[in-house]
């Protein structure tokens, strides 16, 4: 699962279909497959973001806002293209030597920073030696804390050793955006680094303006290797999905998620199918409710299991995502390859929660409703983001089911950045509504592992499984599929025992495009993977006036 984040989910690597006016909307969007003419680059587009980053330094932040605006100014030695296949981005070429252990990528000798310094493998050195500092504060530095050595021998040489192979370690060249050397050099500190107000990259895009609270904007980058049509991105922070869905109606966003409601009940007037492009993307992401571990209501696991079959994952899916969205069992999609497919979600079985429950020492004996131990009622708190219709409606739907054996729960929701600030990193939380995105590399560790526990890092709930961290230690070392797959099918039955979170669904993607915007290809990539070949004709241009 490498690279997931807490994620917009219109960007990230999804499967997606088109679901336009007509049925056959997806052949359509092939013949947009065209260039412009030098008349129709420009324009303006408005974008929704659902969070404000708490910085635009993506290796730092850990958050969507970050990925998906950072993603834009940045670039990485390597990328993924439509179909999810590894190819060179600020590398012209790498070769792989010494039986996997040895990485040498030759730069690309044309790539500039957007202010006119050239890109040189020093700047590749220095972007690796910043986030394998011990004292930076980053979910992202595992895996290269696995180099043994990092040289750059010339110019144009960057090269890594592993002291044994490294499935992942490829993709990983993928997830670390490479950063100015002369700007690192300027602060000692690059928790401080002033990179994280004021970005540097090689992207398509630089920023022009940050209004906090408010938007984001982007201009085009011109010296860029990929330069885009699109003249501007504006990015202005709505958190609530029904708010967004009123901007787009209204003209004031170019494109927006759109909750399962709005998709399939109040997008079908004319006006709206003759504006928008629909899209639904099989999820390649998961929504779950995550246990704080070291919370003595949920040591025993068979609390966790009682809860889970409290929960009725097939009414959730029917009620709040009108079928947009499947059962999960686990931490992997069904139908890929790491997937134990002889894994089903915990039935909905109240009769069994209770009877767990009495097991694990929980009775109510008051008559008040509440199941309660040593004389204290099952009471707990699960904090959830504010701006996702779906997830509020999950947790009152939770709230319900879990009432009805016996366990009293509250809702918080919190906005994005003082839910990360103040509840997730310093792990404040009783029990935690969310939903992780998933890489391209199926790696697991970052989450699960016990070493990533700390503020920064993803392993939020504290999971500790001294057989686990060992599946996942030899999964990363192991090259041959059919062997790494039975290491982590096994991986999934001791989560799937243990229950550590209450996996809910993988919701579908649902997004609206305007039509005006061509060249928008569905692809195993996403949506927006090819955002900088995305333009308008000169006739649809809504905003050349650029905003500042």
């Amino acid at each position: 699962m490498k690279g997931m984040r807490h994620a917009w989910m219109g960007v990230m690597a999804l499967f997606l279909v088109a679901c336009g006016g007509e049925e056959n909307a997806a052949a359509a969007y092939e013949t947009d497959r065209t260039v412009p003419d030098v008349r129709d680059v420009g324009d303006r587009l408005v974008i929704p973001l659902g969070g404000e980053p708490p910085s635009l330094l993506p290796l730092l932040a850990g958050d969507s806002g970050a990925s998906e605006v950072g993603g834009h100014i940045y670039q990485a030695l390597l990328t993924y293209d439509a179909d999810l296949n590894l190819v060179p981005q600020l590398a012209a070429r790498y070769t792989i030597s010494d039986g996997g252990k040895t990485i040498t990528f030759i730069l690309r000798d044309d790539v500039f920073f957007s202010d006119g310094v050239k890109l040189t493998s020093a700047d590749v050195l220095a972007t690796f030696k910043a986030i394998t500092h011990p004292e930076t504060r980053t979910p992202y530095a595992g895996d290269y804390l696995l180099v043994s050595r990092a040289e750059a021998p010339d110019a144009r040489t960057f090269r890594v050793h592993y002291p044994e192979p490294f499935v992942p370690a490829l993709s990983s060249w993928a997830g670390l955006t490479i950063l100015p050397a002369h700007v690192l050099a300027k602060t000692g500190d690059f928790n401080e680094t002033s990179l994280k107000d004021t970005p540097l990259g090689t992207g398509s895009y630089t920023l022009a303006r940050w209004v906090r609270g408010q938007s984001i904007t982007l201009n085009r980058n011109a010296s860029s290797t990929e330069v885009p049509f699109i003249g501007q991105l504006q990015y202005k922070l709505m958190p609530d999905a029904n708010t967004q869905f009123m901007a787009l109606k209204k003209g004031e966003l170019d494109m927006a998620s759109l909750t399962p409601l709005a998709f399939s009940r109040q997008t079908d007037a004319p006006w709206f199918k003759a504006r928008f492009n629909k899209y639904s993307a099989l999820g390649n992401a998961y929504t779950y409710v995550g246990f704080n571990l070291k919370n003595p209501l949920f040591e025993d696991k068979r609390v966790r299991q009682a809860l889970s079959y409290a929960v009725d994952r097939d009414g959730i899916v029917a009620a709040i995502l009108f079928g947009q969205g499947v059962p999960m069992a686990g931490i992997f999609k069904p139908g890929t390859w790491p997937y134990n497919k002889n894994l089903t979600p915990y039935p909905y079985d109240p009769d069994k929660a209770r009877a767990l429950l009495a097991e694990a020492g929980w009775a109510d004996t008051n008559g008040d409703g509440v199941v309660d131990k040593d004389g204290a009622p099952f009471t707990f708190t699960l904090t959830t983001n504010q701006g996702n219709d779906a997830r509020l409606k999950t947790a009152q739907i939770l709230q319900s089911l879990f009432a009805d054996v016996g366990v009293e729960m509250s809702i918080k929701v919190q906005e994005w950045s003082a839910l990360l600030t103040n509840t997730l990193q310093p792990r404040t939380f009783d029990a935690i509504l969310m939903g992780w995105a998933l890489g391209a590399e199926p790696d697991p560790y970052d989450i699960w592992h016990s070493s990533k526990t700390a503020p920064a890092e993803f392993n939020m709930i504290g999971y500790n499984n001294p057989r686990a961290d060992a599946l996942m230690d030899k999964a990363r070392r192991e090259f041959d599929q059919t062997k790494r797959q039975k290491l982590l099918w096994e991986l999934q039955d001791i989560l799937h025992d243990e229950q550590p979170y209450l996996w809910l669904y993988a919701p579908n993607t649902l997004m609206a495009i305007h039509k005006r915007i061509k060249n928008v290809v569905p692809a195993p990539a996403g949506l927006t993977y090819n955002l900088p070949e995305w333009w308008v004709p000169q006739e649809g241009h809504l905003r050349d006036q650029l905003a500042f």
